[in-house]
């Protein structure tokens, strides 16, 4: 597989994003979890890239991507990631957001019909209100910076905790790309604890497929999901909170066999 890195335009700055396959196949546009970038579905690509144009694009706040001077919801990340793909001249796509780039996603069908041909959610983050009080307690600004570095040390023990230390070079990659986002990040969990992600989750009217492993943090929330949309598709693979990158052929296989269904 050769990934072809490149930008595109925004009304706001510049979209970083990786690019496998041939444009004329179907597009799948991956969108990653905070604080990742796109470079987590690489492994993914690979296993689609020969029946499909793979685009992974890096969040406002993340990656390479341009650095906002705010986040103020998900419909904001959702519309300037439509603005990039706009750009890149791409009409209709498959769409597939892990985490919280699934919550950006969920926010696009309703915003732009007739753009998304599927949808699929990778650990939906379907929390209730309760569940955002206690995750605004932590996961607002979980790594505060000081002189000291000893932040360094709690993203790098929270990483091992969600799966990252699987390998070390996945830990190392994830460590950076926290490094990153160190002020973005609390902008984008804010954004997703004030979601009405059950509205944007129930109003989906396209064909919807959810994913999920056991050992994601998220698991008892995908369980939640399949109630809410019975109609879902679902999968489960492996991989923590790392699907992506630790179980692609899942993730791969799930996601091809979805979409080749809808045929």
């Amino acid at each position: 597989m050769s990934i072809r890195r490149r930008y595109a335009d925004c009304r706001d700055g510049q979209i970083h994003l990786r690019e496998a396959g041939d444009p004329a196949n179907p597009t799948i546009c991956f969108f990653h979890q905070t604080a990742s970038s796109g470079v987590m579905f690489e492994k993914v690509m690979a296993r689609l890239d020969d029946r499909y144009h793979c685009i992974s694009l890096d969040s406002p706040g993340f990656g390479q991507s341009y650095q906002p001077g705010e986040i103020p919801d998900m419909r904001f990340v959702a519309d300037r990631l439509m603005e990039a793909i706009d750009d890149l001249g791409i009409s209709t796509f498959h769409a597939c957001g892990h985490h919280t780039g699934g919550c950006a996603a969920v926010e696009m069908p309703r915003a732009y019909p007739d753009r998304l041909e599927s949808l699929t959610l990778i650990g939906p983050v379907l929390v209730n209100e309760e569940e955002k009080a206690e995750y605004r307690k932590t996961f607002v600004r979980p790594f505060e910076a000081e002189a000291s570095g000893e932040f360094l040390m709690t993203a790098w023990k929270y990483l091992e905790l969600i799966g990252a230390a699987s390998s070390v070079d996945l830990h190392c990659r994830e460590m950076a790309d926290h490094l990153t986002a160190r002020d973005t990040m609390p902008m984008a969990f804010s954004a997703v604890w004030n979601q009405d992600v059950e509205g944007a989750f129930r109003s989906v009217d396209i064909p919807l497929h959810i994913m999920c492993s056991k050992d994601d943090v998220l698991w008892p929330l995908f369980e939640r999901a399949g109630e809410m949309r019975p109609d879902a598709k679902q999968s489960i693979v492996g991989g923590s909170d790392f699907q992506p990158d630790r179980d692609p052929e899942g993730v791969a296989k799930a996601l091809g066999e979805f979409i080749e269904g809808l045929a």
